[in-house]
């Protein structure tokens, strides 16, 4: 009796006297086999061992990142007393589960949460989730570690800034005033990956592609409404890491191979030091041979220094496109939304001046934004494309985040705004597997200037540019019929999307039509917006990415109905036209779009100067299109040797934004010589 007394007393001692264990979970989108390190959980971890007494009375269990099933991650749990979670849209229901099922099993243990996801002000939210314990907003670092020192002795956390937690007593939810004054030295946060508190996860994730995340700078002096940086992030001014700090984030990815870098920075490219960065990353691409590409989300209003930035960037093949956030054409709108301190001609000369260095930009728009009508938008889209847009327009449905004034129900009363909830399928994410926690996102479905009618009419009309403009299929066509007829982009897009051809006419693109019918139906039942097509991949398109791989098996039928449906465009507008010359043009585009096999046409004979002519659109020295014989050469043609995911990811996974979806073609003045 007196041994199992003193095994006990000294079982007791040992659990009084043990460091608590905090375990961090960051689950982040899978790509097949690719996913970011988790730097958020990094950074608060790196932050909080600075401090000697926690790391004298606290055991960092390793990240927790694999988005999987709850049990599974259960199953990694050893009598956890601190459980931190870092909650975003893509993941909030998976960290809400385990969270719950944490304190089922660990009572004791301390719940905190995180990341853009968690409301600011967290009544409802911790009588909803009564296992929540502390909610962080906005940066988490000093916060965090405050916490972690006050949990070493008490469960109350009050004085601590940018805080609130449930009351141990009363399970209240107390929220604490006042807002952290914000290190203007932002190397006070050491870095996970110069601490090395990646390497055993990176050692140990055989078969895992990791991807990075750096960021230069915080802060975003912008208050979009639709936005969490400025507002939300509670961070307007901006605050810089060191140049030799950002330098070394960027050799220690290079040094671990990591092919693919995202800059969290709101707008990078804004600030002089910007090109030094950039220059940076072309010096350690040179050594090292990574990273291979870097993706950004460029600044607004000044475009002689993202110009510049990006210049360097894509001389060395590291960027991934060129983001020109434009969100909206129409001035009422951008003022609704608190952007209209940002100039659409600053766009514009950006579009042109990229243009001319054949540098690939992207524009994106965001379709639902309050104000919008769908005369606005379709002259908006109108506008972009035959402003010069040449590589992509990507449209976005407006999705509602936590902690931004779309999420306000003050704002949203204001302009009739209505949203939707359907299941997250992250675009170009892993398709998820059965027994996965569903993810949800918002997007908006009505508003004042926008009834539901006019959402399906815009998304389809949407749907149907991008796959005739940035899938490529009738890029040189539409700017055929600008250039030579006057003849508006929505002209035709408009024909398309609304089924006016005459019966028997453009049967592809009447189905097309009916599918993007078909998947608004299902968004409004509940479904999510992601395509699975098993025969292109294990993961989620875009519509209109879809629907040109849909396409994509029957080209030289789609170019037949093509030509008809557009002499029959021209012919019910009494429009003449020449119909050698418009032939030629469609030939040509045919060509320019690959296959899955190698093309049989390595050269083709042109009447027109139909090579030349699409070759120089949109630029200062475009060409007329006349009649000069010349001939087309194809001198590497694409051959995927009839793979489908192959060729779905090389031509729209890493093609699309980069500017490399068409085949590569020459031209010379040459007349083809025939045999006889």
């Amino acid at each position: 009796m007196e041994n199992e007394q003193l095994k006990q007393t000294k079982l007791d001692s040992q659990l009084l006297h043990r460091k608590k264990r905090l375990y961090f979970n960051e689950f982040n989108v899978l790509m097949d086999n690719a996913t970011y390190l988790p730097l958020s959980s990094g950074l608060l971890r790196a932050y909080a061992e600075t401090s000697e007494l926690l790391r004298t009375n606290y055991d960092f269990m390793p990240f927790i990142f694999y988005r999987d099933h709850p049990d599974r991650i259960l199953d990694q749990y050893d009598n956890p007393d601190v459980a931190a979670f870092s909650v975003s849209m893509w993941n909030e229901q998976l960290c809400l589960r385990v969270a719950e099922q944490v304190k089922n099993r660990y009572a004791d243990c301390l719940i905190i949460f995180g990341g853009p996801n968690v409301p600011h002000y967290p009544q409802d939210y911790f009588h909803q989730h009564p296992f929540v314990d502390v909610a962080v907003r906005g940066e988490g670092e000093e916060a965090f570690s405050e916490i972690l020192t006050r949990s070493l002795d008490s469960q109350h956390f009050n004085g601590i800034f940018g805080v609130s937690w449930r009351h141990p007593e009363t399970g209240i939810c107390v929220r604490n005033e006042g807002e952290r004054p914000q290190a203007r030295d932002m190397d006070v946060y050491p870095s996970p990956y110069l601490e090395g508190l990646f390497e055993e996860l990176i050692d140990s994730s055989e078969g895992m592609e990791f991807q990075q995340i750096i960021e230069t700078n915080r802060g975003c002096p912008f208050l979009c409404t639709f936005c969490f940086w400025g507002q939300g992030g509670l961070s307007r001014k901006y605050r810089f890491h060191s140049i030799d700090h950002v330098s070394s984030e960027i050799e220690w990815g290079a040094k671990h191979k990591i092919k693919y870098v995202f800059n969290a920075d709101s707008n990078f490219g804004m600030h002089k030091r910007d090109s030094e960065i950039a220059t940076m990353l072309v010096n350690t691409k040179i050594k090292y041979g990574y990273p291979e590409k870097f993706r950004t989300c460029f600044g607004k209003n000044t475009d002689e220094q993202i110009y510049k930035v990006a210049k360097i960037l894509h001389e060395h093949d590291l960027e991934k496109g060129i983001t020109l956030a434009v969100q909206s054409n129409d001035e009422d709108v951008l003022k609704n939304v608190k952007r209209e301190n940002i100039k659409l001609s600053t766009y514009h000369n950006l579009q042109k001046r990229f243009n001319e260095s054949n540098i690939p930009v992207y524009c994106e728009l965001i379709l639902g934004l309050p104000g919008e009508t769908y005369q606005s938008w379709t002259t908006g889209i109108d506008d972009l494309l035959k402003a010069g847009l040449k590589n992509q327009l990507i449209v976005y449905m407006c999705q509602v985040f936590a902690n931004t004034d779309l999420h306000d129900p003050e704002y949203r009363k204001k302009f009739g705004i209505v949203t939707h909830r359907i299941p997250l399928a992250e675009i170009h994410g892993e398709i998820r597997p059965a027994g996965l926690v569903t993810e949800y996102e918002d997007i908006i479905i009505t508003t004042d200037s926008m009834p539901l009618a006019d959402w399906r009419r815009m998304a389809v009309f949407s749907w149907v540019a991008m796959l005739l403009h940035s899938m490529k299929l009738a890029f040189f066509v539409l700017y055929y019929l600008h250039d030579r007829h006057g003849i508006n982009h929505s002209d035709l897009i408009s024909y398309i999307a609304e089924c006016r051809m005459p019966a028997g006419t453009g049967q592809t693109l009447r189905e097309e039509v009916l599918e993007f019918e078909s998947q608004l139906d299902c968004i409004l039942k509940g479904h999510g917006r992601g395509r699975a097509l098993k025969e292109f991949g294990n993961i989620y398109w875009d519509e209109e990415e879809a629907s040109f791989l849909r396409i994509s098996s029957k080209l030289d039928q789609f170019y037949d109905e093509l030509s008809v449906l557009v002499r029959e465009f021209m012919g019910d507008r009494g429009i003449a036209f020449d119909e050698d010359e418009l032939e030629e043009v469609i030939q040509y585009q045919r060509l320019r779009i690959p296959t899955y096999y190698s093309s049989k046409i390595t050269k083709r004979q042109f009447n027109f100067n139909v090579p030349e002519y699409c070759e120089t659109c949109f630029q200062d020295d475009a060409q007329p299109l006349v009649r000069k014989p010349q001939v087309l050469t194809i001198p590497n043609p694409k051959d995927h040797q009839g793979n489908k995911v192959a060729y779905a990811r090389e031509n729209i996974l890493w093609g699309r934004k980069s500017g490399t979806m068409l085949v590569e073609v020459s031209w010379c003045k040459e007349v083809l010589q025939t045999s006889r």
